[in-house]
């Protein structure tokens, strides 16, 4: 599992310096949780269910981090979010909250330390730092502001207001930059190395890059200043194939960024210089639907071509489908973590 100087290796990635040997990311999650037969429900619930199945898969597969990801909503439940509960489905509002001048008004900084799961989520991560130690990045994770009202509100009223109330829009983004700080500071005290900051709603699927540079970037890179200054490591992270807005995101103050699939990643850091760390882009449908020497040739073909220049960590884009053989991820983590030995 892991190894003793992965944090080392993941700093200096971050600082753009050369590695004893790169670190070697996955965003296992869905998967790694039908692997241990635990349910969404006993996931996002259960802490000995869920902090067994993380260590577990951390130990099996040679992840180079432990990412506690209970759900999408665990922050977000206190503000009064309906939610649904299957226990064979994601985490999802029943309804969403709506998008008023009253409902901001009715908002108040939830206590991480009492407040429905938020205990739960903290707890997770002081048991998976108490098993782990600092032999594998133990990664939180908090949405930046602009994919909470997302979130929160639904996309749609989110979009529409963009243009019918931008100012409402900001006012929402302040109080999230606090809400977010306060979050993620409880999950480093909690023992977190590092934050999973997703903004998968700021995409380019959704926002233009003037759009993204005058309503996303701001408050993303509000939260991500604060909590890289409380120590945290910052993976920002909307699956982005886009250059311009890979361009963007590579400007905020965060430890890395998270590449989706479906772009040539060697191409991406060309564009954008020696200024950031780059993670992710290996492909989730090639691992889930090709076979192991595939899934073996692939990994080798991108980290070789990425590893000449500092400022790279080998990830997935999006996250390990469900239904992937488990023979391709062990496959892909194998094949990673002997090329990276190499140096």
């Amino acid at each position: 599992m892991a190894y003793r100087n992965a944090l080392q290796d993941i700093r200096a990635c971050i600082e753009l310096r050369a590695p004893a040997r790169m670190p070697v990311f996955a965003l296992g999650l869905e998967f790694d949780m039908l692997w241990n037969g635990c349910s969404y429900h006993q996931y996002r619930s259960d802490v000995d269910v869920a902090v067994n199945g993380i260590v577990r898969a951390v130990k099996h597969f040679d992840y180079d981090w432990a990412m506690v990801f209970p759900d999408d909503y665990i922050e977000f439940e206190p503000l009064g979010i309906e939610m649904r509960d299957d226990p064979n489905l994601p985490a999802m509002a029943a309804s969403y909250l709506p998008m008023t001048r009253e409902t901001l008004q009715q908002f108040k900084l939830p206590n991480p330390a009492r407040d429905l799961r938020l205990p739960i989520h903290l707890e997770m991560i002081r048991r998976v730092r108490a098993a782990l130690g600092d032999n594998a990045c133990v990664t939180g994770r908090i949405a930046a502001p602009f994919s909470a009202l997302g979130l929160i509100y639904g996309i749609e009223p989110l979009m529409i207001q963009l243009n019918d109330d931008p100012g409402f829009v900001r006012d929402n983004l302040k109080f999230f930059v606090d809400h977010q700080i306060a979050f993620g500071k409880a999950q480093l005290d909690a023992g977190a190395h590092a934050l999973w900051l997703g903004d998968c709603v700021a995409s380019s699927k959704f926002l233009s890059p003037t759009y993204f540079s005058e309503f996303a970037a701001d408050a993303a890179a509000a939260v991500a200043s604060e909590l890289v200054r409380a120590g945290a490591i910052i993976i920002y992270h909307t699956n982005e194939t886009s250059l311009p807005h890979l361009k963007l995101q590579a400007a905020l103050p965060v430890s890395a960024v998270n590449v989706g699939e479906g772009v040539d990643i060697a191409r991406v850091r060309n564009a954008i210089g020696p200024t950031r760390c780059l993670t992710g882009n290996f492909d989730p449908f090639l691992l889930r639907d090709g076979t192991p020497e595939q899934v073996t040739e692939a990994v080798a073909g991108m980290i070789r071509e990425n590893r000449s220049q500092p400022g790279y960590i080998f990830n997935t884009g999006e996250g390990i489908m469900a239904t992937t053989p488990v023979r391709n991820v062990e496959a892909m983590m194998r094949a990673a973590k002997a090329i990276t030995a190499l140096g």
